[in-house]
């Protein structure tokens, strides 16, 4: 065990620290008493708690419809964990899968029946509007079971050992992180300016006897129990008077100092345990940073938000028991001329409906006015004009509540309907970025807790356990399972871990397609603009998709397709590789190239076509001229035969008879 250290004033002994303890608890418990006792009170107001002498007070409970209203706004839903890399390379198949095991590990805890993480978180938000503090812790959780040893085989003859003993050793069989509530009471720290100056946190537990004697025993083994100071029934809590048997208050101190873990009782001369730092989570407390409500740089102690409010709640409180005591006046009442004779009382007295009354003296009751000369009402409206002024009033102190509060009239359900929907819309976000703040705070708690869950899981897990709880073994990616269980044990670090506001608070079904369109729109501008560079460079797909995926990250609602663009960067990738080993193609034409070749050849074709047609018309007619030709030539044969044949013909009828001498 290492040496730990404290002032000089206490000795390192048990005594010594119970010393100590017992100083520093008093002193954090004075410093904190105004705070607990405003909390008391805020908690019973919330409850409308009223004591016996405030009967007569009458109450609109704006408060408690403001903390209801709020609450239902923050959490509305089972909060889910996202678990992502922070370095999102492509190529690191291995935190991929480490992530992914992770976000089951975490989600499928919430969804357990016994799981109380999101009780916790709904306790520890209603601490926060109430008195100002919410806290919760996480602890870790293991189940053993004893696997008996064997005595030694030995040798039957020679009685020489053939096996050696083999000794019982306890196996873990189950492990998780559970998640506690932790009460604003219940809880102390050392005073400090801001909280990570804190230098010690304390948890209070009310411990039964079979609980305590199963948790602590004396060096002697016996028990501890009739030593210790019995917790005393406070007449004001109302808890502790509910519980007919005695406990012991037992406070779990966490020093950061030290990191050392101390458990110690009030009002006994010695600590009950200490034990090294027990998780040895980074921050060494086993709980985040508490919510704490108007926190200054000056002590850790909240303001509660109906302390900042209170004069407006009560104004409104004593406007309307005024207006309720004015309500109870009116009612139809007057004075009357008892000269007149008391027929005149009966007139509104209930039995003189439809009647006529007689009355004595006409003369002279006419002579004073009649009924108006001996009657005198009560003076109603003045009264009902008092009324209206007040409500009037009771309107403008809450418009002023409202703007305190944040609480704006339309996520009160109350709108005007002369308004436009562009009206009440911007009201609607005006209130939401009052409460954005909050609503960052619980989702910041929230993942706090489950970043100090992860780290526990990382610490103390086995590999085995968290296989199993991831179910990896029926996953894609199972072979890559266990490397990746072994890296979330080496490199929590390098994973981004939290519970966005948007898995926590009443879902904006609106707001959520306003998200998705929203990175739809850039996925789809980004796309049009790139795509003829990434068809012009073939190569440069891989890298238009990171800087794709760089932008949609900087979207809400854009984490679910970052997983999705990180395959299509792998798939991008391994077709390059693919095409620098193939044979290379060339590159597609021009399509306006392709257009004007297409129109070039269409020319050609047209023009080849044309000369064709003149070549075939030549050469029809040149055939034609050569036939008219032969055929002339035969003619003119012909014809020259013929003249032949007459000239003979005629030369042989002008020879005379008998022939020539």
């Amino acid at each position: 065990m290492a040496e730990t250290t404290q002032p000089a004033d206490y000795a390192n002994t048990p005594q010594g620290w119970a010393q100590r303890w017992q100083v520093e608890l008093a002193a954090s418990r004075e410093e904190l008493s105004k705070w607990h006792e405003q909390g008391r009170r805020i908690v019973r107001r919330f409850r409308d708690e009223r004591d016996a002498d405030q009967d007569g007070e009458t109450r609109w409970n704006l408060f408690t419809a403001n903390v209801q209203t709020q609450l239902a706004t923050l959490y509305g839903q089972t909060p889910k964990v996202s678990v992502s890399r922070r370095f999102a390379d492509s190529n690191d198949d291995v935190a991929r899968v480490a992530a992914e095991m992770l976000e089951r590990i975490l989600n499928s805890d919430i969804e357990r029946d016994s799981d109380t993480f999101a009780q916790a978180l709904e306790y520890a938000l209603l601490d926060r509007l109430l008195p100002g503090f919410g806290l919760a812790r996480v602890r870790y959780v293991a189940e053993f079971e004893t696997v008996p040893g064997t005595p030694p085989m030995l040798d039957p003859v020679t009685g020489a050992v053939m096996a050696p003993e083999v000794m019982p050793i306890d196996r873990k069989v189950y492990e998780c992180v559970e998640t506690d509530y932790c009460h604003w009471q219940d809880v102390l720290w050392s005073t400090s300016r801001v909280w990570h100056e804190v230098r010690w946190l304390a948890f209070r537990a009310q411990m039964h006897q079979r609980a305590f004697d199963g948790r602590f025993k004396a060096a002697d083994g016996k028990s501890l129990w009739a030593a210790m100071p019995k917790v005393t029934r406070a007449k004001d809590d109302d808890a502790q008077k509910a519980q007919p048997w005695d406990r012991v208050e037992v406070w779990e101190i966490w020093d950061k100092e030290s990191r050392q873990v101390f458990w110690f009782v009030e009002g006994y001369a010695s600590i009950l345990d200490m034990k090294e730092d027990p998780y040895g989570l980074e921050s060494f407390f086993p709980c985040p940073r508490p919510m704490l409500a108007n926190m200054t740089t000056d002590k850790v102690v909240p303001r509660p938000d109906f302390v900042i409010a209170k004069d407006l709640y009560n104004q409104i409180d004593n406007l309307t028991t005024r207006i309720k005591l004015l309500e109870d006046a009116i009612r139809v009442a007057g004075v009357y001329d008892k000269g007149a004779g008391g027929d005149v009382g009966r007139l509104i007295n209930g039995a003189t409906s439809n009647t006529l009354i007689p009355v004595e003296n006409w003369a002279a009751f006419a002579e004073k006015g009649g009924i108006r000369g001996v009657i005198d009402w009560l003076p109603l409206e003045q009264v009902v004009g008092a009324i209206t002024t007040l409500s009037g009033r009771v309107r403008d102190v809450q418009d002023q509540l409202f703007q305190v509060t944040g609480m704006a009239d339309i996520m009160r359900g109350a709108s005007d309907p002369r308004e436009t929907a562009s009206a009440q819309g911007i009201k609607a976000r005006f209130g939401s970025v009052r409460l954005q703040r909050l609503q960052d705070e619980v989702a910041r708690f929230a993942s706090d807790v489950q970043r100090l869950k992860a780290e526990i899981i990382s610490k103390l897990y086995d590999v085995d356990t968290i296989l199993t709880q991831a179910n990896a073994q029926y996953t894609f990616d199972a072979e890559k399972a266990p490397q990746a269980a072994q890296l979330l044990q080496e490199r929590l670090a390098v994973y981004r871990i939290e519970v966005k506001p948007e898995a926590v608070s009443l879902q904006d079904y609106a707001a959520l397609k306003s998200e998705r369109m929203e990175v739809l729109s850039g996925i789809a501008s980004f796309i049009q603009a790139m795509g003829p560079l990434v068809q012009q460079l073939p190569g440069s797909a891989p890298f238009m998709l990171q800087m794709l995926q760089w932008s949609v990250s900087g979207l809400r609602g854009a984490s679910a397709i970052e997983g999705v663009l990180d395959r299509a960067v792998t798939a991008a990738e391994q077709a390059q590789k693919q095409a620098q080993t193939q044979p290379q193609k060339p590159p597609p034409p021009d399509p306006k190239l392709l257009a004007q070749q297409l129109k070039g050849q269409q020319e050609l074709a047209k023009v080849q076509a044309d000369l064709q047609a003149d070549l075939m018309r030549t050469q029809a007619e040149v055939q034609a001229n050569d036939a008219k030709e032969r055929q002339q030539a035969e003619w003119n044969t012909k014809e020259a035969a013929n003249k032949a044949a007459i000239a003979q013909a005629s030369r042989v009828v002008a020879v005379p008879e008998g022939g020539l001498s």
